[in-house]
């Protein structure tokens, strides 16, 4: 007998639910209401339960129906950044920063973040934890099962970089369909098979495992292969590559020193001096790339192993290093890992003055600060006179760097070439002042064949710098930055 009113109070809820504008049903809502009353009078808290139940089963309806979200990204040194809710032991949600990463299987967070959500934090350097049992984006339940993850507690300058509390790794992605919608800044997320792809369609190679992909390329007129990795700031190849084709083509705008977005973390071993040039076009899968600037990175990995083999350790076949955003933050981007498939729209121009700046090379320390590693050099000399490595960089202009994150360090030394900037720098404890101007550094200064020679001879000293690195590696979190490659 009690299911009957049951019954007739569901009724007369979702009924109110749905049709209370309308008034024949609101009449109709009104008499269930009226006889559930005279029916379960005596049977109140009875009442109260079946409502309560019936709201709790509603709102899971409602979660579990949103199939796919669209929310706004910040990029930020070429990084794309991504709100979510993580939920707490306590059971409430806390929002977070995720820096979007589809060259990362691991999910990482910072100690701040892992303490906030409850997590007991006891191991000195680095630990592993279970991954997150409820996240959401958009509203939208995103599933991490299965993903390794792990608490990053030293190298705090790792998330001061780009204030952020974690990363949304390749093998989160690789579950949904994503679109990177750059020129929009949006992104995408949404349950596989629901999206109908859109631009141009270039089969990839995933790795099943991580969800980690690469396409093959052609650069002047050899075979390669380049993962797309967004979370880098830049692409990045093995120095060899570079220097054979400084040595092919010296009229390409080539030079050396990592500045701007190629200054990736400024903890990688010479940053300063890494070869840069810029392609007139890269063939990668189905797409024809104009403009891009590749970055050398010398051997710097364990056991003097370069970029590729390293790389290639977590992709599906063998790769020779990565495209990051510098490459096609110009494109919507859409991924369908069901598919083994990714979809290009081209939506402006490439920037072909990304390198009119002032050529520091920076390192973020810490306390939230910036000290230069680097200054560029350009025909045999520094191109800027008065700063050493190891100055801090206190302000630009009227931008005070400290707490900012590394995008808009860099953006506030961009410019005209020509435009004046005025540097305050802090050395010994004393600050001092430099006035210095933008420059096109991947532009009118060319770097010679005996240069790129030069350059490739010091391969070697490069790599017992990172030998050298000991115990200041593992405090400063030199060792993590490599594992971001693992």
């Amino acid at each position: 007998m009690f299911l009957v009113p049951c019954f007739l109070f569901l009724v007369s809820f979702f009924g109110y639910w749905s049709l209370a504008t309308q008034t024949l049903e609101l009449k109709i809502v009104v008499a269930f209401q009226v006889q559930c009353y005279h029916t379960m009078k005596n049977k109140f808290w009875n009442l109260v339960t079946v409502f309560l139940c019936g709201l709790a089963l509603l709102t899971s309806c409602q979660q579990k129906t949103i199939k796919s979200v669209t929310i706004p990204m910040i990029l930020d040194h070429n990084r794309m950044l991504v709100e979510a809710e993580f939920q707490r032991k306590d059971g409430t949600w806390r929002k977070a920063m995720l820096w979007v990463d589809t060259g990362n299987p691991d999910f990482i967070i910072s100690e701040p973040f892992a303490r906030d959500l409850g997590i007991v934090i006891t191991e000195p350097n680095e630990q592993e934890i279970p991954s997150p049992a409820a996240v959401r984006i958009g509203g939208m339940p995103i599933s991490f099962d299965g993903v390794k993850s792990k608490v990053f507690i030293e190298g705090k300058w790792m998330f001061n970089t780009m204030h952020n509390d974690g990363n949304l790794p390749s093998t989160v992605l690789q579950k949904y369909h994503i679109v990177f919608d750059y020129p929009a800044l949006q992104f995408t997320i949404a349950e596989q098979g629901i999206l109908n792809p859109r631009g141009t369609r270039s089969p990839a190679i995933i790795n099943p495992v991580n969800g980690i992909l690469q396409m093959d390329a052609i650069v002047d007129g050899e075979n390669y292969s380049f993962a797309l990795d967004n979370g880098a700031s830049f692409s990045f190849v093995p120095e060899d590559i570079v220097i054979k084709l400084i040595q092919r083509h010296p009229e390409w705008p080539n030079n050396h020193g990592a500045t701007g977005c190629a200054n990736i973390w400024g903890w990688w071993a010479e940053e300063d001096y890494w070869p840069m040039v810029r392609i007139p076009e890269i063939k990668w899968g189905t797409l024809n790339i104009s403009g891009v600037a590749l970055v050398g990175l010398p051997p710097i990995f364990k056991g003097g192993i370069d970029l590729g083999t390293r790389y290639s350790q977590k992709t599906a076949r063998p790769v020779n290093g990565f495209l990051g955003p510098n490459a096609f933050k110009t494109y919507r981007i859409e991924i369908d890992y069901q598919d083994n498939a990714v979809y290009f729209e081209n939506g402006a121009e490439p920037d072909m003055h990304d390198m009119d700046i002032v050529p520091l090379t920076l390192r973020p320390l810490d306390d939230k600060s910036y000290m230069v590693i680097g200054v560029a050099i350009g025909e045999g000399q520094m191109l800027i006179e008065g700063i050493e490595p190891g100055d801090i960089l206190i302000q630009v202009d009227n931008f005070k760097t400290k707490g900012e994150t590394m995008g808009k360090v860099v953006d506030v030394l961009r410019g005209k070439p020509g435009d004046l900037r005025k540097l305050i720098l802090e050395r010994d404890g004393k600050q001092f002042t430099i006035e210095t101007r933008v420059v096109r550094f991947l532009g009118d200064i060319k770097l010679s064949v005996q240069s790129a020679e030069k350059i490739n001879s010091n391969a070697g000293r490069v790599v017992a710098h990172e030998d050298s690195f000991g115990e200041l590696g593992k405090s400063s979190g030199i060792g993590q930055v490599a594992e971001l490659l693992n």
